[in-house]
């Protein structure tokens, strides 16, 4: 019932996935109308949101998902407002990561265990530390919006009925 007439090829699922037919903006707008519509209180969504935006600050590349799901079920917060937090955050923080690994990082030869991490402590984690300090403020920015957001949606349904 719900399949298509002619099946898309290997290269065009490939394609449709890294870049949507519709674009970008028709998802942000179907993951936020989902955001703002889950049946839950503010508190846990825009909470969930947060801790998911300031893991995508964290070192742990590929884990994101697990982590701000693991977290978001253990302060008993929405879990998919964490993971859609977790996605909107990648778009800030792997750029600035990228951008102060570039230009801090200037050495390129390392050698052995100890100079291995020297070089750690002198690149990593001051860009780390950095990054932390300003995902714990965005996610503190992106708490109270969200919290409002919802809060002046959840109104206006409130209201229309």
């Amino acid at each position: 019932m719900f399949k298509r007439k002619n099946s898309l090829n290997i290269y065009s699922k490939i394609r449709i996935y890294f870049w949507p037919k519709k674009g970008f903006l028709r998802n942000f707008s179907y993951y936020w109308k989902r955001l703002i519509r889950i049946p839950d209180t503010s508190f846990s969504i825009s909470m969930g949101f947060s801790v998911g935006f300031f893991v995508a600050f964290t070192p742990f590349f590929g884990l994101h998902f697990i982590i701000s799901g693991i977290i978001s079920w253990l302060l008993k917060v929405n879990i998919f407002s964490s993971i859609v937090g977790n996605f909107f955050a990648s778009f800030i923080s792997y750029p600035l990561m990228a951008f102060g690994m570039f230009f801090i990082s200037n050495e390129n030869n390392v050698e052995g265990w100890f100079n291995y991490f020297v070089y750690f402590a002198k690149t990593a984690l001051p860009i780390f530390s950095g990054i932390l300090i300003i995902g714990f403020v965005l996610s503190f920015i992106c708490y109270f919006l969200i919290n409002y957001v919802i809060e002046v949606f959840k109104n206006k349904l409130i209201r229309g009925k």
